[in-house]
């Protein structure tokens, strides 16, 4: 079902709606200390029946169509619409930010990644990239956006602009003690550059955070991560950044 799941996003096809901010919380265990962001186009039962949605929540999203927009301002609609429901539901939850994690799964990372800055909670991010800008640019997952947005006339400083303040590596500094970074030594939908952007900003700013590199693609390096439940390093190599 991975590996499915990972050649439909290859797939030549009508980009759809990519301009709505709607999102789908779920409601999971009142008591559970997590909140989980899931993959762009990945439904909740999507993801249950994949065996990508962590057992025990507080709250599981799933993303804006928007959160990958040809419009630049959509985008970030898209990120803090997100991001102000979670606040909420972490307020309502009477957690201490260093009693909360934090899950981002893939395109879930850009919410995930500035929630967990804001408020100082633990993050587990995994399968994303260092900035949302490059990674519309040069992912092939997002190619059909790339060239909608083209065709109205946008450029990627359009985007580099727009989300300034957003991207992945400039939400790390506030970022609780044992904030976990995984990374797909085999990611066919995050390019490289963007997966080594992400790596050396968390050694500079996160010394002390762990990055783990599992040898599998996107989607199997995000179930690995949740079928060991965020408790041990998910395979191959571990290491201090």
């Amino acid at each position: 079902m991975l590996y499915i799941l990972g050649q439909d996003l290859f797939r030549p096809r009508s980009v759809g709606d990519d301009t709505s901010t709607g999102f789908l919380r779920v409601d999971g265990d009142p008591n559970a200390r997590m909140i989980c962001f899931l993959p762009w186009r990945m439904p909740y039962r999507l993801a249950q029946a994949s065996r990508l949605v962590p057992r025990n929540f507080l709250a599981c999203y799933e993303m804006p169509r928007a959160i990958v927009s040809s419009e630049p301002e959509l985008c970030v609609r898209a990120v803090h619409a997100v991001v102000d429901d979670a606040e909420r539901v972490f307020a309502r939850s009477g957690l201490k930010p260093s009693q909360l994690l934090v899950v981002g799964l893939s395109i879930g990372n850009a919410v995930a990644t500035v929630l967990a800055n804001r408020i100082g909670a633990r993050l587990c991010s995994i399968a994303s990239a260092d900035r949302g800008d490059l990674t519309l640019w040069e992912s092939p997952a997002s190619l059909q956006v790339k060239e909608l947005a083209q065709s109205k006339g946008y450029r990627l400083a359009d985007f580099t602009q727009a989300l300034r303040g957003l991207h992945t590596i400039e939400n790390l500094e506030n970022l609780a003690p044992g904030s976990r970074f995984v990374v797909s030594l085999k990611d066919e939908l995050v390019p490289e550059a963007r997966r080594e952007g992400l790596v050396a900003a968390v050694r500079r700013h996160l010394p002390l955070a762990e990055i783990a590199y599992v040898d599998a693609g996107h989607f199997g390096t995000m179930s690995e991560t949740v079928k060991r439940g965020f408790g041990e390093p998910p395979e191959v190599h571990l290491a201090r950044a």
